[in-house]
């Protein structure tokens, strides 16, 4: 009699070609977002672009101008696009991340669950005699089954403590980027204020005299 089952390998082969499957759809899937993300990034900058030329045209004085510009180019707003571009860039890929590891583990436990059953079929069919050998086999097994999940809880904990780091430095560097922002824009406007400002004086005096 043979210690193989053949419709079990069939279906453990069938089980991991499923598997294969959805991690390649699930992959594709999360390439397609990447680059409907890509493009809605550069439709969004050409829009604004040409939105900004047609703005551009009905300007008619420097205050104008620069009022335009600071519209158009605020570092707040500037800042605010490029963070949310971020963060729906770091969900796709946490995403990816996320799947790759499900699929190792499913792959691991189906694995072990093979080997298992190879055990058990070895042990029911091993010669009288042989019980210690069959023990010790059984206890190569179980030890590494224990070391991996060992190592698997491991490494969840550290990418939960990796995830964790990562979202609070890019918490405080959007906080300090915006700070800079903030800054940035109240520079600015108080450069266009002055230059409005100089440029209604030269006016006043181009008319006066």
């Amino acid at each position: 009699m043979s210690w193989f089952d053949i419709a079990k390998l069939q279906k453990a082969q069938q089980d991991h070609l499923a598997l294969a499957q959805g991690l390649g759809t699930s992959l594709l899937a999360g390439a397609e977002k990447l680059g409907q993300l890509q493009l809605k990034a550069l439709t969004e900058f050409s829009t604004a672009q040409f939105d900004y030329a047609g703005k551009l045209l009905a300007v008619r004085d420097a205050r104008g101008l620069a009022e335009l510009n600071h519209s158009v180019f605020s570092p707040s707003a500037l800042l605010e696009r490029q963070l949310d571009f971020n963060r729906e860039l770091f969900a796709l890929l946490a995403d990816a991340q996320q799947q790759l590891g499900n699929y190792g583990e499913q792959q691991w436990a189906a694995g072990s669950k093979q080997v298992d059953e190879w055990v058990e079929q070895f042990a029911a069919h091993a010669p009288a005699g042989s019980e210690s050998a069959v023990s010790a086999l059984k206890q190569v097994v179980s030890q590494a089954n224990e070391a991996r999940e060992g190592a698997q809880k491991a490494a969840k904990d550290a990418a939960e403590i990796a995830d964790k780091v990562i979202k609070q430095a890019a918490e405080q560097s959007e906080k300090a980027a915006r700070q800079v922002a903030e800054a940035t824009e109240k520079g600015i406007s108080a450069v266009t204020a002055a230059a409005a400002k100089s440029s209604n004086s030269r006016g006043a005096a181009a008319k006066a005299n």
